[in-house]
């Protein structure tokens, strides 16, 4: 995670409602230079002043779109990373706080995912491994999954980028005996058994643990190497909590994202996507009943948008991000404040040829 200073008091003892007055006032001023990106779990306060909205892959395609010059990334570092790499170099990708960054792909080191790939490779006695890794990750192990042959994944097209890795050459795949799955354990394990295969063929590889965690005969007899990371936000969510959903309104659809454990995926009538959570119950008729696990801003704002349905989060104590919090109305407001006098703040700049090895794994998957 990087350090932020502290903001002046200028800024933290302005009363609320002076803050949001500034920032309309600054995004007026600033006009078609600028373009802020809000993702789903941003707060209310600060998602209205979104141009665009959207997942993390979904607002970092669209940035590459838009004609501004500056983008301000309401979302946390590893989004912001994934915009400047897709984005021209002339465009700044600003994130108003450095800290704000990702526990799920804080679990995964760069080092340790090479000495992972090598590893597993040297195990696997000859069979070709192909790493998959979550667009949740630090821009550096995109561009080690890039060098290694390996795609990037979202949480709606980890099946297909699983089915291609696994595809033989002559087929227009990978040709994979086996794939590292990084840094979500959850996603890997649910997806693989989404596309028919068992438990058996998953097995978890800890870089904390003695011989992480996996012996050469485990790494023979998986399919899907699955890193040992994962979402502190979906992995809260369980199985009681479906029963009592279950129990307090019968007939409620209880839809979770795939960073869930599989046990709840399990549990749930339906699996999803931030987007795809979002089509189906903006796309339900008036009338039905849904619990939600993923993360609460979103689950809030289903509801406010949804009037005619009865939306609830899975959980009674939300699960909210804490560190997507760090993007607050007076951080935002304060990199506004520079860019209106000039002074270009919290720039994110991904080193060339590391950018240049993540656009393989993230093209990689976007052809796929």
């Amino acid at each position: 995670m990087l350090y932020q200073k502290p903001l002046n008091d200028v800024y933290m003892q302005m009363p609320p409602e002076e803050v949001l007055r500034r920032i309309g006032e600054r995004k007026e001023q600033l006009g078609r230079d600028l373009c802020i990106l809000g993702h789903h779990y941003q707060c209310d306060e600060v998602f209205q002043f979104a141009d665009l909205t959207g997942d993390s892959l979904k607002l970092s395609r669209q940035a590459a779109e838009t004609p501004a010059k500056y983008i301000v990334f309401c979302g946390v570092h590893f989004m912001a990373e994934s915009a400047d790499i897709l984005t021209p170099a002339d465009r700044a990708v600003i994130l108003p706080d450095l800290s704000a960054g990702c526990g799920m792909a804080d679990m995964a080191d760069v080092d340790d995912v090479v000495e992972c790939f090598e590893a597993v490779a040297d195990a696997a006695g000859g069979a070709k491994v192909v790493p998959v890794t979550y667009v949740n990750s630090s821009a550096t192990i995109k561009a080690a999954t890039g060098a290694a042959g390996g795609a990037c994944c979202t949480s709606s097209n980890a099946r297909r980028v699983f089915e291609w890795a696994l595809k033989s050459e002559s087929d227009g795949g990978a040709g994979a005996d086996k794939i590292v799955c990084i840094p979500d354990q959850h996603l890997g394990r649910n997806t693989a058994v989404a596309m028919g295969y068992g438990l058996g063929d998953c097995a978890v590889y800890d870089p904390g643990a003695p011989g992480d965690g996996l012996g050469a005969e485990d790494i023979r007899r998986a399919t899907f190497l699955l890193w040992k990371g994962h979402c502190y936000v979906h992995q809260r969510f369980t199985v009681e909590q479906i029963q009592a959903a279950r129990a307090a309104v019968p007939g409620i659809t209880v839809m979770v994202h795939p960073e869930c454990p599989y046990e709840v995926v399990q549990a749930s009538d339906l699996s999803g996507s931030t987007e795809q959570i979002l089509r189906a119950v903006t796309g339900a008729a008036d009338g039905t009943s849904w619990a939600i696990g993923t993360e609460a801003n979103m689950v809030r704002r289903l509801a406010a948008n949804n009037p005619g349905k009865y939306v609830r989060s899975l959980s009674e104590a939300p699960s909210a991000c804490v560190t997507m919090a760090r993007i607050d109305p007076p951080h935002l407001l304060w990199v506004l404040d520079r860019l209106a006098a000039g002074e270009v703040v919290n720039r994110i700049r991904v080193a060339p040829a590391v950018a240049e090895q993540a656009r393989v794994a993230l093209d990689r998957m976007i052809a796929i």
